[in-house]
């Protein structure tokens, strides 16, 4: 089963928890204070991997620039 990061809109607070994929989006109880209105969060892999990135190998991307910036000369990694 996989871990699952999500955040409590209520007090602000961050968890993770073991849950199966089916359940991944039911509704949750905040582990703090109790709350209700708690989301899961989009991990960094699922992030790079829903944008088209590059799994950070510094490819270019479409633009042109480098993997995650719009510029064609990022001062950062020497491109």
């Amino acid at each position: 089963m996989p871990i699952y990061e999500y955040k409590c809109s209520d007090c602000q607070s961050e968890f993770t928890k073991l849950r199966s994929m089916s359940a991944a989006d039911e509704p949750l109880v905040c582990q703090k204070c109790g709350g209700v209105h708690v989301r899961r969060k989009l991990s960094r892999i699922g992030a790079v991997h829903m944008s088209g990135g590059n799994g950070g190998n510094g490819g270019s991307s479409s633009s042109g620039g480098c993997g995650g910036c719009s510029s064609k000369n990022c001062g950062t990694c020497g491109r």
